[in-house]
């Protein structure tokens, strides 16, 4: 079988098209660089030794390889190509980081990167959004609005300009990275700024975009998932602090500035729930001996489901429930108000309230919360860690509303010597001292 085919140009040059030994089509022609036919066909035969030279690339690439590089070509040039078509072959080449070119102007995702995440995080008209909700899926006002500042912060910048179907994991690399450097504070800037932003923070960042993307090629938006193999930034979260019992019954022997405050960490901390269920709890909500956790509040949202989108009932002390009945009774819209209520009829408390009023009854006592890493959320770490020497993991998780018994043991993790010696009494006296001050009000 021939191996290759000599012939010359006007100016004399000697050109070679080499046989693919597999097809027996001819490759493209290449310049030997001579115009001596004795040089050329030496030239030839180095190619057919050791390779033929590939541009910039130092080492050559073999004629089986270059045959198969034509054929690629070949196909492509004879194929029907749609834009769609198109844009996978060049994000496959950019992915590969041998080309950074825009992607083609036409198809479903020649839209601007941004403008997409913008209408894609915007709670009202978000396609998303939708999809979630008639799925009965989870998604909150407050997410959207905090995924749609992460765009104005991050991604506008950055991205400008860049369409949504030229978007490569490459980008998101690069863009990673980008967000693991040190910042410097903007001239006049005002407010908190942190020059290096925290894993878990990035991370967050990274996933305002990647569900987006992620999503575009699931609707056939954009052929490709950029996403797909991206690696997540390692991330230790911080844990929150917890108190003893002792300093738990301490700070509730303190005198606090606001009573709902009190009531509503005392809630907190014999019955676990969380911050947004307290102040979402009404008087039909509570029974004799238990409370029905049937809603949540969020600036956002207002009343929804409680999260993971699951009501449930926690056993409530007699003690705590005279406190919120009490509450109740001094409601000044009337017994169909809130328990925590604020300002407004159709509102409760603000949450800030339950925080302020936790630190600076914590103060009284001497207790720094900021250095504790002590928050409103703690009482729910603080309840975990108590019950979890007197039940078993998956019986709290049933009170708790954890979708898993892993995300529990984050809370008990918090159980301390002092709490083995509180192992075989009775459930009823896990809260008994704190509890106690409120027996001879």
């Amino acid at each position: 079988m021939r191996r290759y085919y000599l012939h010359t140009r006007r100016n004399g040059t000697f050109y070679a098209e080499l046989i693919d030994p597999q097809t027996g089509m001819k490759l493209t022609a290449r310049s030997t660089g001579t115009n001596n036919r004795d040089e050329a066909l030496l030239k030839i035969a180095e190619w057919l030794k050791t390779g033929i030279p590939t541009g910039r690339v130092r080492e050559p690439r073999t004629l089986e390889a270059a045959a198969g590089i034509e054929n690629i070509l070949r196909v492509i040039r004879r194929s029907e190509l749609n834009s769609d078509d198109a844009l996978r072959i060049v994000q496959t080449l950019k992915d590969r980081e041998l080309i950074d070119i825009a992607a083609v102007k036409s198809g479903n995702g020649a839209i601007l990167f941004t403008e997409y995440l913008e209408e894609f995080w915007d709670y009202a008209a978000s396609p998303y959004v939708r999809e979630k909700l008639a799925h009965r899926h989870s998604i909150g006002k407050r997410h959207c609005y905090e995924s749609l500042n992460c765009v104005h912060l991050f991604y506008d910048g950055y991205f400008s300009g860049r369409l949504l179907n030229s978007i490569t994991r490459a980008d998101l690399k690069k863009f990673s990275l980008f967000l693991s450097e040190k910042r410097e504070k903007p001239k006049d800037y005002k407010g908190h700024f942190a020059e290096k932003l925290s894993a878990s923070y990035i991370n967050k960042i990274l996933i305002v975009g990647t569900t987006a993307l992620s999503w575009a090629f699931r609707e056939g938006i954009i052929p490709a998932d950029p996403t797909a193999g991206l690696v997540r930034f390692s991330a230790t979260p911080e844990k929150r602090g917890v108190l003893t019992p002792k300093e738990a019954a301490a700070v509730f022997r303190s005198e606090w500035k606001d009573k709902r405050a009190c009531i509503a960490s005392l809630l907190a901390c014999t019955t676990g729930m969380r911050s947004g269920e307290v102040l979402a709890l009404r008087q039909e909500d509570i029974e004799e001996r238990a409370l029905n956790v049937r809603h949540s509040w969020g600036i956002y949202d207002g009343l929804k489901t409680p999260k993971n989108g699951e009501t449930r009932r926690v056993p409530l002390q007699p003690e705590v429930r005279a406190e919120l009945l009490e509450l109740a009774r001094e409601n000044p819209y009337g017994p169909e108000g809130f328990i925590f209520y604020g300002n407004l009829a159709d509102k409760p408390i603000d949450s800030s309230v339950l925080v302020n009023g936790l630190h600076d009854a914590l103060q009284g006592i001497g207790i720094d919360a900021k250095s504790r890493g002590i928050v409103f959320h703690s009482w729910r770490h603080f309840w975990s860690a108590r019950m979890a020497d007197r039940m078993e993991a998956e019986k709290l998780t049933r009170f708790t509303g954890h979708k898993t018994k892993a995300v529990f043991k984050e809370y008990a993790d918090h159980i301390t010597e002092e709490n083995l010696e509180e192992v075989g009494k009775v459930g009823a006296e896990v809260f008994g001292n704190i509890l106690q001050f409120r027996k001879g009000a």
